[in-house]
């Protein structure tokens, strides 16, 4: 069974990404989407941070309201998060969350979804994960009922959804530290002992986050006054005095710092397990990993990727990852970050079709070819691990037609060879082609 058609790409994404802003703040022009780029070194606002969300997070100008896309289709299966400018790691701590809206969740032919249009609630540490609880410094609570922390889901509170008012607490005076929730006014109890925030810890400190999939929500920071009831000995963080906040990691000023590293290599030869460490060795550089797999990976149930549930349908989850991807690289070359795209890229013309965008970009080949029984041992696994099985014919196609960047494309500032050097994964590559065609 095949997903319904999607749109086409083009006109009909832009006016439904426009009609989507417009709801949002009023306006469909492009310079109403806020830019936490362009926030001067003394604006010390708490707003949604542009730079701390996934890229299908839209931001109103005014930094306070947001939505997840919602078109081209296959968006209305993906979660979206996005964190706030400041986070703290002393005092009591407030801010409120409105589901303004639900967004249309129809996906087509193929897909059943119990919860289409949730919203998660929560504090979470700077990092590059955009998703909220699934992580070990993450603390969430979401439409259904149920809290999370480092993927661990369990019954609190009550459901919420559209209309309703979630109050997040957090409480570093105590200890332990404790995160509580309310709904509409309503104090739901302590959902989470907090063990791993040192009182005044720069380092250690929490950040507003939200995360949600086909909704809008609006923030409360403090900048209006409290839409349910503000809690006893609780401050909103935007009434906080700026020395007791800690701003989250800022964006490269100039988009010549930025890079875009393409990771080049056939499917299972280790590009992803390459790309989250090259994130996790490099803080500062806030690496935002883009490809097919990552965005598959954001059609999650209670912190379970849902594509094992359809491991047999590859071709559906490409087609809709594909899809999706076409659409937000334009929105990534727009920021002001460092990304790392994690496909396969073996094929010159979708080389040169994904880096256009880039320009201005500092931008590396990352060339990882293994020898063959390596590679053929890492495909197995992960095959075994995560149930991503690539049709035999699809392989064939691409080991048959692939071909290694080289300087005269002038494509890249720089090309490393991860694992062979250039020399040997040439005449590998030739060997490729010879016994593919």
């Amino acid at each position: 069974m095949r997903l319904a058609s999607f749109p086409c790409r083009g006109a009909v994404r832009d006016l439904h990404q426009g009609a989507q802003i417009k709801l949002l703040i009023g306006s469909s022009s492009p310079d109403q989407v806020f830019s936490s780029t362009k926030m001067g070194s003394g604006d010390t606002r708490v707003v949604l941070d542009d730079y701390n969300s996934d890229l299908n997070i839209i931001i109103a100008k005014n930094g306070y309201s947001a939505s997840t896309l919602n078109s081209p289709r296959g968006f209305r299966l993906l979660w979206g998060g996005v964190r706030a400018t400041h986070g703290v790691c002393r005092g009591k701590v407030f801010f409120e969350v409105r589901v303004t809206e639900h967004l249309d969740p129809g996906i087509g032919e193929g897909f059943s979804e119990p919860h289409p249009n949730m919203v998660r609630v929560g504090w979470s540490a700077d990092s590059p994960l955009f998703t909220l609880g699934e992580s070990q410094r993450s603390y969430g609570y979401g439409g259904a009922g149920k809290s999370s922390h480092d993927s661990r889901f369990q019954d609190y509170g009550e459901p919420f959804g559209h209309g309703d008012v979630i109050g997040a607490m957090l409480d570093l005076d105590s200890n332990p530290g404790s995160i509580s929730f309310t709904k509409n006014g309503r104090f739901l109890g302590i959902a989470f002992a907090v063990r791993d925030v040192r009182r005044g810890d720069r380092t250690a400190a929490l950040f507003p986050h939200i995360a949600c999939k086909n909704a809008m929500f609006k923030t409360n920071f403090g900048q209006e006054a409290p839409w349910s009831r503000l809690p006893a000995g609780y401050t909103f963080i935007g009434n906080m005095a700026p020395k007791d906040r800690v701003r989250g990691l800022a964006p490269p000023a100039l988009r010549s710092s930025c890079e875009m590293i393409m990771v080049i290599g056939l499917p299972g030869c280790g590009k992803t397990t390459w790309s989250h460490q090259k994130q996790t060795d490099h803080p500062g550089k806030r690496y935002n990993i883009l490809g097919t797999d990552i965005l598959i990976d954001q059609i999650r149930l209670m912190g379970v990727s849902r594509y094992r549930s359809y491991s047999a349908r590859w071709e559906l989850f490409i087609d809709i990852a594909t899809e999706c991807l076409d659409a937000l690289l334009p929105t990534a070359a727009s920021k002001n970050r460092n990304y790392i795209l994690d496909q396969t890229n073996v094929y010159p013309s979708a080389r040169q079709r994904k880096m256009e965008h880039f320009s201005g970009f500092h931008r590396i080949a990352a060339v990882l070819q293994p020898e063959i029984q390596q590679y053929e041992q890492r495909a197995s696994r992960r095959t075994r691990e995560t149930g991503k099985r690539i049709p035999s014919k699809a392989l064939k196609k691409m080991k048959a037609n692939f071909i290694l960047p080289e300087p005269r494309d002038a494509l890249f500032d720089r090309i490393d060879y991860i694992e062979l050097d250039s020399e040997r994964a040439h005449k590998l590559v030739i060997r490729f082609n010879r016994e593919n065609i």
